[in-house]
């Protein structure tokens, strides 16, 4: 079945139970007011929903793209704030944005190289230490 092809291929209905896209990758962080401000005003992303009575605040595009859940573990939880979260994020100029990000303090691991798969990638951090890959790849879903 070709990626991205919701009909299961050449005149098959749509499969029912499939997976239809990534909901919420959630992000430990020290301080929710903090990361808020950090992923609303510098990132730019639209805070999509605030549950802050409830440790939950919900950035990213509107719907049905996928979200960025920010919430503060539990002293016992496993995951704490720092380290990779594995969530890459995709920027039509990357060098636009590093320039952008830099501008407002945050750092860089990682400035933006090209890759050897083709594409522009960049790592940069929240304050809490919290590790994102950022790509430009125009041509990710087309090249062979």
């Amino acid at each position: 079945m070709p990626l991205g092809d919701p009909m299961g291929g050449e005149g098959e209905p749509e499969r029912k139970g499939r997976l239809v896209r990534v909901w919420i990758a959630a992000v430990p962080v020290s301080n929710l007011e903090a990361a808020v401000e950090f992923y609303a005003d510098v990132l730019g992303f639209p805070l999509q929903l605030d549950e802050r009575a409830r440790n939950w605040v919900e950035v990213g595009p509107g719907e049905p793209l996928g979200k960025i859940a920010l919430y503060v573990p539990a002293v016992h939880d496993e995951r704490q704030p720092g380290g990779q979260t594995n969530i890459v994020l995709e920027t039509d100029s990357i060098y636009d944005f590093h320039k952008r990000l830099v501008d407002e303090g945050v750092r860089f691991r990682l400035k933006p190289q090209r890759q050897e798969w083709g594409g522009l990638m960049a790592v940069f951090s929240d304050p809490d230490g919290n590790e994102f890959q950022v790509v430009e790849d125009p041509e990710h879903y087309t090249r062979s």
